[in-house]
């Protein structure tokens, strides 16, 4: 086994700086680190790994058989791109559930789901998106041992999980009306309001009925809030039978990547300033007791902890079973 990799990152600016910081922190042997602009950087942007400049590829120009590992975190208009590069050799993570729907494709939550990992038929493992990784993190044990008969999760949305695009223009609408200005009338107003989020809360179900069966019957809620960074979720779980709580809470404690607050809850903007320089965590708090059931708050930076930290830590298990560690170059 090839213990050297040659690793490409294709994701826009903010999520490669975060995917080659996490990188640096990994079990992973990287011999070389690519950028691919899947969207183009201005000429200040430019992304560092083990304090080296990081190579910039156009997206049309790119070898795809260079590398060993592609991190992909584009949507389904780059899913081309993405078939591609499998195509060509390396193991595509997609980080953001793109190919999730696919049956051949194993979607993947580290640490919870890792035993459906078995074969990469199409060379390509997916992360779901950062909404169901989130709330699939916080339940594993819950959806293991209970029958649950009721599943609520209402996703607050940063303008991250957008893009950064929208993280600017949040930044310039707030500024605007702060001033005074008027917003044009077409413009979607992000500053100061709320929106639902067009995303199919189907589609978010069906993730996670892949990764849990048992779980058939969640129902999401997505508004998208005017907070640039970091999402936050309310997550209701009902059972027609005796709820127990406790195995999960054990989890939560025994789990480093999970900080759990029984007797307050983070909220978006005290989490970015609490982590500042500091791992990503998912943290947990507010929990409500309910009859047959319980309620509770989940906060984490969704770029830095689940995408980046987890999609690092996917690569890692894809590693350890030998996928991507032979060039077909």
């Amino acid at each position: 086994m090839s213990t050297s990799l040659n690793v490409a990152l294709v994701a826009e600016f903010d999520l490669c700086e975060k995917l080659a910081e996490t990188l640096e922190q990994s079990c992973l042997e990287i011999e070389k680190l690519s950028v691919v602009e899947l969207f183009p950087f201005s000429e200040e942007q430019g992304i560092r790994f083990n304090n080296k400049s990081v190579e910039q590829l156009p997206l049309d120009e790119t070898e795809w058989s260079d590398f060993n590992y592609v991190f992909f975190a584009g949507d389904v208009t780059h899913a081309a791109h993405m078939a591609k590069a499998a195509q060509a050799g390396c193991v595509v993570i997609d980080l953001k559930g793109v190919c999730a729907s696919l049956n051949d494709v194993p979607l993947i939550v580290p640490s919870i789901n890792d035993e459906q990992l078995v074969v990469l038929q199409r060379n390509i493992v997916s992360l779901p998106d950062p909404q169901v990784t989130q709330f699939v993190f916080s339940v594993s044990q819950f959806a293991r041992e209970n029958t649950l008969s009721q599943v609520l999760v209402t996703s607050l949305l940063p303008a991250s999980y957008i893009d950064s695009d929208t993280v600017n223009k949040l930044a310039g609408q707030t500024a605007q009306l702060l001033n005074g200005i008027p917003l044009d009338e077409e413009q979607q107003r992000l500053a100061f309001d709320v929106f639902p989020s067009p995303k199919s809360p189907a589609s978010l179900a069906a993730q996670v009925e892949k990764i849990f069966p048992q779980l058939s019957n969640v129902i999401f809620h997505q508004v998208h809030v005017p907070v640039f960074y970091g999402m936050a979720q309310m997550v209701t779980l009902r059972s027609e039978y005796e709820f127990d709580a406790q195995a999960q809470l054990q989890a939560w404690q025994a789990n480093e990547l999970v900080d759990y607050r029984e007797a307050s809850a983070l909220t978006p903007v005290t989490n970015g300033e609490a982590e500042a320089g500091e791992a990503p965590k998912l943290h947990i708090g507010g929990l409500t007791a309910l009859e047959n059931g319980m309620q509770f708050w989940l906060v984490a930076d969704e770029q830095r902890f689940d995408i980046a930290l987890l999609g690092v830590k996917l690569a890692e298990l894809v590693y350890q079973k030998g996928y991507g560690t032979i060039r077909t170059n």
